[in-house]
């Protein structure tokens, strides 16, 4: 027993484990109905299980999915009042009436608790494992190549992109001292042409060093754990087993 809780406390799941196990959750996530809170917390549950598992840096983990939550926040605060159903609230204003409906309420905070969750998984994948490890994985469930190259590519030049810009908005307001409206939009639309013809060069000269040096489409990655393949398996299927059971809890539910 306690060469078994040493190696599990020592193991590490693969990318490509970590990403059959993330997009099978998201999918049975996504396909909860509305207003079942109670699937969304054993979803909730399993969650935190699959971020033990992925054992990601939890104070930035925590920072993380709080930030992106605001999006999500922010963009579904209006359900409430765009949808049919019986009326629970009334704000009679000079020009409008909102009416908030108990349809809209349930909506929402099913939104809400999906997105909080999806958040929490992909951020928990994205924390616990290197770019290259995420590709890596990637490729080997059969993405093709020149998917996995161009995400490869975005992610690791958008960096460069975006100091581009801030050099060029730099410059832009040295060499503006009355900061029109009209002026400041001709400069950053003069901006947005130029990044835009110096992006295309570069892409061209990087992808051919890229070719110069040997790249063929495919990143080459060595595993650090070569024995435990079948654990990474047996973890995958144990937690697809569970999102099935709670899957057939749900729809148990409805038909009762």
């Amino acid at each position: 027993m306690g060469k078994i809780a040493e190696a599990l406390k020592v193991f590490e799941v693969n990318a490509r484990a970590k990403i059959i196990i993330t997009l099978v959750f998201l999918f049975f996530l996504i396909s909860t109905a509305s207003g079942h809170y109670y699937v969304l917390l054993l979803y909730f549950i399993l969650s935190i299980l699959i971020t033990i598992l992925f054992k990601p840096d939890f104070y930035l983990l925590i920072k993380r999915t709080l930030l992106l939550f605001l999006f999500p926040f922010f963009i579904s605060i209006f359900i409430p009042f765009a949808n049919k159903g019986r009326i629970l609230f009334t704000l009679n204003l000079d020009f409008i009436n909102i009416a908030i409906t108990d349809n809209g309420v349930t909506i929402f905070l099913t939104v809400l608790l999906k997105s909080f969750i999806s958040i929490l998984i992909l951020s928990s994948l994205v924390i616990s494992t290197s770019d290259i490890e995420l590709l890596n994985g990637l490729r080997k469930i059969h993405v093709p190549a020149i998917i996995v190259t161009i995400i490869f590519i975005m992610y690791r030049y958008f960096f460069v992109l975006k100091e581009d810009s801030n050099t060029g908005q730099l410059a832009i307001k040295s060499r503006i001292f009355q900061k029109s409206y009209k002026t400041l939009s001709k400069r950053l639309t003069f901006l947005a042409g130029n990044l835009l013809i110096k992006s295309f060069d570069r892409a061209e000269n990087i992808y051919k060093s890229m070719e110069s040096r040997g790249f063929d489409g495919n990143f080459y990655f060595i595993e650090r754990n070569f024995d435990t393949g079948k654990l990474n398996w047996i973890f995958v299927i144990c937690f697809i087993l569970m999102m099935i059971l709670v899957k057939i809890i749900e729809l148990l539910k409805v038909l009762a």
